[in-house]
């Protein structure tokens, strides 16, 4: 069996990535300016594009790190929603219609996720390669998050973040059934 080499710059970014998590859910819970959080979820982020670049162009991917890139993503995007969803319910920003959008926007992590969860304590855990559904799915949620909670914060009277969830959803749901299809085959 071949060793991986997995101390490398993508893997790195991919540690940086879930750090960001904890400092947006920390930012988020200690009522830190909405434009610094949607800050730090952004360089987050963005460690998800540079990571899968990086790794490509200096032959440096490994299958921890396609595993490694999954649960990363999974920690920043879930953690962000749960602790805003918390957060600013709680403090009466978000209304019924901002907590359905941050919960559709994560219609991937709801269809694929009990597969997913199932299968990692099987004998024969494996994660299928990233397809385009799955990276437009992921750069959507980057924006449409943000983008419900700028808009329960600044424009309370015009949701024009549901346009923008509502495509995240279908996007979501395609990418989880696609995701399962995926794994099955594995």
């Amino acid at each position: 069996m071949n060793k991986e080499n997995i101390y490398n710059v993508p893997n790195f970014l991919t540690l940086l990535r879930v750090i960001m998590a904890l400092i947006v859910i920390y930012l988020i819970l200690n009522d830190y300016k909405l434009i610094q959080i949607v800050i730090a979820f952004l360089i987050g982020m963005t460690t998800d594009f540079l990571d899968g670049q990086i790794a490509r162009k200096f032959n440096t991917v490994t299958e921890f790190g396609r595993k490694f890139d999954i649960i990363a993503d999974r920690i920043l995007m879930i953690g962000t929603a749960v602790a805003s969803v918390f957060y600013f319910s709680l403090n009466g920003v978000l209304n019924y219609s901002d907590v359905f959008q941050v919960f559709i926007i994560m219609s991937r992590e709801i269809v694929s996720l009990p597969y997913a969860a199932a299968n990692v304590f099987s004998r024969k855990f494996a994660i299928p390669h990233a397809k385009f559904i799955g990276k437009i799915t992921t750069f959507m949620q980057t924006i449409t998050l943000p983008l419900i909670l700028l808009n329960a914060v600044y424009y309370k009277d015009a949701s024009f973040s549901i346009y923008f969830a509502l495509i995240t959803f279908a996007l979501g749901v395609m990418s989880g059934i696609t995701f399962i299809k995926d794994m099955k085959r594995i």
